[in-house]
């Protein structure tokens, strides 16, 4: 399955998800009262989408050659998906329950495996992909601190401005992942051209301009040259 066609899942699903959230919305105006039933399927849909997104980012990764951190994203994906609709359905409104633990335990796991997986998604160059693995390390250091406060019956003042440190500096990596990545290509002409290979005068080159050809190679496959 091909990254473009695991990209088109996604946005199908989300769609999906959106349109269900808005019908629930809609019946619990049209019917004059949002009840708690209603909370916790917006709550599951909002919890499938972000699941969803971990696993289909996790598995696009491996395609393109990131096995450990796309596997580890979709290990994450599936139990921290669980841990949160058990949570949505098992919470308690009046606290009672470690629910809520469990729920916000998945949730930080998951958003802190797709930070990762995107931002590597997101990285080209060789200096953004070191980018994109600060911010995957930061995003896993604020999830375990975060985990380990929710566990905690006083965490502190200072393990909560640890924490919030920790979630800004995440957010500055990640979104400087794109920003500086558009940078890196921002200067480049449009029909610049790099040459992998040559042989006898026949050169195999590397160009963005509309001519040339894109080929489909399956996981693993390379392209060579050979004479004869």
């Amino acid at each position: 399955m091909t990254g473009v066609r695991l990209g088109r899942i996604f946005w199908i699903g989300a769609a999906a998800i959106l349109i269900a959230a808005a019908l629930v919305g809609l019946t619990a105006v049209l019917r004059g009262d949002f009840s708690e039933t209603d909370a916790r399927i917006l709550g599951t849909l909002a919890a499938t989408l972000l699941g969803g997104a971990t696993l289909i980012s996790g598995l696009a990764l491996v395609e393109r050659g990131g096995r450990t951190l796309g596997w580890t994203a979709v290990a994450v994906a599936i139990p921290g998906f669980a841990l949160l609709v058990y949570a949505i359905w098992d919470f308690v409104f009046d606290g009672d329950g470690d629910a809520w633990r469990w729920g916000w335990s998945g949730a930080l796991a998951l958003l802190a495996a797709l930070v990762a997986a995107t931002a590597q998604l997101l990285a080209r160059s060789e200096r953004v992909v070191l980018l994109a693995w600060l911010a995957a390390s930061l995003a896993t250091a604020a999830a375990i601190a975060s985990i380990a406060a929710v566990w905690s019956e006083s965490p502190g003042d200072t393990i909560g401005k640890l924490i919030a440190a920790l979630w800004i500096l995440t957010a500055l990596a990640y979104f400087l992942v794109p920003v500086l990545q558009r940078f890196s290509t921002a200067g480049v002409p449009a029909t610049a051209e790099r040459v992998l290979a040559e042989l006898d005068g026949v050169k195999l080159v590397a160009t963005r301009s509309g001519e040339g050809i894109e080929p489909r190679l399956s996981p693993g496959e390379r392209l060579a040259l050979r004479r004869g």
